[in-house]
């Protein structure tokens, strides 16, 4: 058996020959099952890994690269050394976005680099840097890198002053919030970062000039004894279009890795049914939150406004702005009296009365100050600290908790950064945008970001919208609409309004030779019909000339085209739509948009914005919502834009048609309905021409009317042309037709009627007294004490023991006229009890009557100066006129009364006790010759309307705070 031996050795080595041919097939033929390859998990855009798996530009090119090749990948995801040390044990057939270096070229094969990742300097648009050629032009500056990064020695032989960071992130923060200058990194995924966290305005300015390392190149690295494989991927990735890497890095970069697509919303018929049968909804919006939303010149916008726009665009929903701040807005969708509302975090404890939508937009919470050392590094960094907070915002229960002695709220933005330049407060927590907007707009140089802040839960602001629970069918289709929107679309709108420069007008950029024709045709003039009484808005004077708002507003139109508007008198309003729609005239330059759903007429976007109320008498109590008044009557006029609308919103009010405003106040006021539901600016205009003093606002309309222009739908071009010009309005320009005719003006005129009634009642005196002395001397000093007794049963209210409306009747004027004869300043308050038909409602009337008593005694204790009066006006109303010594006297003596009455504490008979708190609103002015008493009554009461609106529990003076 010898002879087997050679055969059985030849055997041995043919066998093992064949495994290891075997074994080397296998790693050469790929196809046959996947290749292990090393991927970062933590380099973003490029790859990462999150709940939705492994993404980014680099796994796309991987996909691509598995389709040009035939090569199927498995991936294995760790950090960088991870992988790389699995690579080089063999653990690992390949590995992805590794460079080419010298000292690897003998260790493994290099494809093709399918990406080279740029170095730059990335600076901030808001605060831009000169033109760098060379390292040298940053000196001065402070310059952000990654801590350790290869390149640091250059930049710290270069003499620059750098700032270390250990993530990219905090990079891409310091540079938004202005801790350093520029920051040097990879483009991509500084701006990929920027964009991800809403710095929008944060712009690569050159290429890095580091000597030849300002490149690196990403490719993917196989074993050298994998030529085959080596060979199938380098021309796979051949193969893949450059143009198609080029896009997908934009992508990538810019978008999140978002495709690009035009998406078209396909609703369910279900859906379809539900936006048809929707009435228009009530979409509550910021006032001060600019540049999310913000209104300026009559005008709400902004970037939540413009999202809001195409939302209503792609579902068919329409939407009816209600303006006003947040502690307004979130209330109103508590009580169900506006349907939506923007720029809402969802939280878990507003799901109760709120159904949220996908968020679309993230922004940071950051601390504004003015204090040059401090910096939040920790929530303990807020202890000792007198911190302004929105009221009502999403963290402010949270905030509190760690410094409760020192959070101070506000309901105006603005109040906050100007309580921060004053030193009231040390540190102003707010969104990044709406913060550096008043940090411009109040020019607060030496204000400065201290960090960002972030609690357990709270990671900056998720902007939704919130709808209220009734219209829970609509979340779905909001959503639907909001993904529809797309990454270039939405790009538009953040570079809109975050960028560096922001723009609330496009300039007028003329008329098309179609309009020119158009218009040459008419010799290039066009007619116009208004609202004959309508003012401030529009009107015609006693000699039938067109003034008003919409008289500015033609005027800057035909300053800015040529055009000239030619007036078409009509005796009414409707007479006036009418000539429209028979193309009797050409437009309409104010129309409710409301109005505008009527065939045969074409509108503009609106372009002006006003604020809905309810008059009542001045007796009648604030009310919180309509469904307070729905078993009154109340009058509106007829050709209101509201009508239609407050009909089908609210099916249980009692509406009356009226023909004119001058019928609707003057039937207010002989109390034949309860309330009249205008605007805010026609019906003080109405009121003042009437000067009806005993009528004041009792509430708000949760449905703001939006103003456009109507044209005839006649021809075409019209329509374009003028919406060409209502684009070109600016904010400048809305501010003059703002200024010229919504100034609320003092009349000087003579009250002869009073005149009368003050002579009248002199005469009366003077004859009883003649009439005593002759007839009832011997009864003189009994009668005297009797009359004495009556007069302080007859002005003494009840209740209370305070002055009634007689003692007002007598002593008010007599003060006012006293100050207007002297110079000396005159102060009226106007005060209310907050929430107080809850508590009648909750604790009863008696309760209620013992806190009247309360706040009583409290103003007596504030007030004792003999020139003060103290006033029950009605039921929870109170009036305070005295004589003021100076501003802050009169601001200072009323703060320390509504301080004082938020303190009390009225006990009930089951142990409770009951809080109460006030509103006040005021007005202290030096009165002049010709001017009346009832105008500053009448400014109180708008002071403290401002008051309830802004949250209750405040002071409200009407020379400053009331527009």
């Amino acid at each position: 058996m010898d002879f087997m031996k050679p055969f059985r050795l030849h055997f041995a080595v043919f066998i093992t020959m064949a495994l290891y041919l075997l074994t080397f097939q296998v790693r050469a033929e790929p196809e046959l099952s996947p290749v292990t390859i090393g991927i970062v998990a933590d380099n973003a855009p490029y790859s990462s890994l999150g709940p939705g798996g492994l993404r980014g530009f680099s796994i796309d090119i991987l996909e691509e690269l598995s389709r040009t090749s035939g090569v199927e990948f498995e991936y294995r995801v760790g950090s960088w050394s991870e992988i790389y040390g699995a690579f080089l044990r063999g653990e690992l057939d390949a590995v992805d976005e590794i460079s080419w270096r010298e000292d690897r070229a003998d260790k493994m094969l290099f494809t093709r680099p399918y990406h080279l990742r740029h170095t730059v300097i990335m600076h901030d648009e808001n605060r831009p840097l000169p033109t760098i050629e060379t390292l040298s032009n940053l000196k001065g500056y402070r310059i952000g890198t990654l801590t350790d990064i290869y390149y640091a020695g250059i930049l710290r032989e270069s003499g620059l002053e750098i700032v270390e960071y250990g993530l990219q992130p905090d990079l891409v923060r310091a540079l938004a919030f202005g801790w350093v200058d520029a920051i040097i990194g990879p483009e991509v995924t500084l701006r990929y970062m920027a964009r991800q966290q809403g710095f929008v305005n944060i712009e690569p300015l050159a290429a890095a000039p580091l000597s030849g390392k300002e490149t690196e190149d990403f490719r993917i690295a196989v074993h050298l004894d994998q030529p085959q494989l080596y060979q199938k991927l380098d021309e796979g990735l051949a193969a893949i279009d450059p143009h198609w890497i080029e896009a997908l890095r934009e992508r990538w970069q810019e978008f999140g890795g978002k495709a690009l697509d035009n998406k078209t919303l396909k609703l369910t018929p279900a859906q379809q049914l539900t936006v048809r049968q929707q009435a228009p909804l009530r979409v509550g919006l910021m006032s001060d939150y600019a540049p999310l939303s913000f209104e300026d010149g009559g005008r709400v916008q902004g970037l939540s406004v413009d999202i809001l726009t195409r939302v209503m665009d792609l579902t068919g929903l329409q939407a009816t702005p209600v303006v006003d701040q947040w502690s307004v807005l979130i209330e109103l969708l508590q009580q169900g009296e506006i349907d939506v509302i923007a720029n809402i975090s969802d939280l878990k404890e507003r799901r109760s009365f709120t159904r949220f939508t996908q968020p679309f937009h993230h922004v940071p919470i950051v601390v504004f100050t003015r204090k040059p050392g401090f910096r939040l590094n920790s929530p303990d960094d807020f202890r000792g600290q007198k911190i302004a907070i929105s009221t009502g915002i999403f963290y402010e229960r949270k905030v509190r908790d760690l410094a409760s002695e020192g959070v101070v709220s506000f309901d105006s933005q603005a109040s906050m950064f100007r309580s921060l330049a004053s030193g009231t407060v040390d540190l102003v927590l707010a969104a990044l945008p709406n913060g550096n907007h008043w940090v411009r707009e109040l020019g607060l140089t030496d204000v400065r970001i201290a960090g960002e802040l972030s609690l357990p839960d709270v990671s900056g602001e998720d902007l939704r919208f919130g709808l209220r629970p009734e219209l829970e069918p609509l979340v779905p289709i909001i959503d639907a609409a909001l993904a529809a929107i797309t990454p270039t679309e939405m790009r538009t709108i953040e570079n809109r309004w975050l960028g560096a420069q922001l723009e609330t007008n496009s300039a007028f950029t003329g008329f098309s030779a179609a309009e020119q024709d158009f218009l040459e045709i008419r010799n290039n003039s066009l007619s116009y019909c208004i609202h004959p009484d309508w003012m401030p808005l529009e009107g015609l004077d006693s000699k039938g000339q067109h003034q008003g708002l919409s008289a500015t507003l033609l005027d800057i139109f035909s300053l800015r085209s040529g055009v000239a508007f030619n007036l078409r008198p009509t005796r009414h309003w409707r007479d006036s739509l009418a000539a429209l729609k028979q193309g009797q005239c050409d437009l309409v330059p104010l129309i409710g948009r409301s109005e505008g759903q009527s065939e045969g007429l074409v509108l503009t976007s609106a372009f002006y914005t006003l604020p809905s109320i309810v008059l009542g008498r001045i007796e009648a109590p604030f009310i919180s919502s309509l469904s307070d008044i729905d078993q009154h009557p109340i009058a509106i006029v007829r050709d209101s834009p509201l009508l239609s609308e407050l009909r089908r919103s609210y099916p249980g009010l009692n509406l009356i048609e009226v023909d004119s405003e001058t019928e609707g106040v003057q039937g207010l006021q002989r109390g034949e309905w309860y309330g009249y539901i205008s605007t805010l600016a026609t019906a003080s205009q109405k009121l003042e021409d009437l000067g009806l003093a005993d009528i004041r606002v009792i509430g708000r309309v949760p449905m703001d009317l939006e103003l456009a222009l109507a044209t005839s739908a006649t021809d075409q071009h019209l329509g374009t042309l003028m919406q060409k010009l209502v684009s070109s309005l600016s904010s400048e320009d809305l501010h003059r037709m703002d200024s010229e005719w919504r100034t609320v003006r003092l009349q000087q005129r003579v009250d002869y009627s009073l005149l009368w009634k003050i002579l009248s009642v002199t005469a009366i005196v003077l004859f009883m007294l003649f009439y005593w002395n002759r007839k009832l001397g011997a009864l003189n000093r009994e009668l005297a004490a009797a009359n004495e007794r009556l007069a302080v049963t007859s002005t003494t209210d009840e209740l209370t023991g305070l002055g009634n409306r007689t003692s007002f009747e007598q002593h008010y004027e007599a003060c006012y006229q006293v100050c207007q004869r002297n110079g000396l300043s005159f102060m009226v308050a106007m005060m209310d009890a907050d929430h107080f038909k809850q508590v009648n409602d909750r604790f009863g009337h008696a309760v209620g009557d013992e806190c009247l008593r309360a706040i009583s005694r409290t103003m007596r204790e504030h007030f004792r100066r003999e020139t003060d009066h103290l006033i029950r006006f009605g039921g929870e109303e109170f009036v305070i006129f005295a004589v003021a010594n100076s501003p802050a006297d009169a601001a200072e003596r009323l703060e320390t009364l509504r301080r004082g009455i938020e303190q009390l504490r009225v006990p009930t008979a089951d142990g409770q006790e009951v809080r109460v708190s006030v509103s006040i609103g005021y007005c202290r002015l030096v009165p002049e010759i010709g001017q009346r008493s009832e105008q500053w009554l009448r400014m109180a009461d708008r002071a403290v309307y401002e008051a309830k609106r802004k949250g209750r529990n405040r002071v409200v003076d009407a020379g400053k705070d009331v527009v």
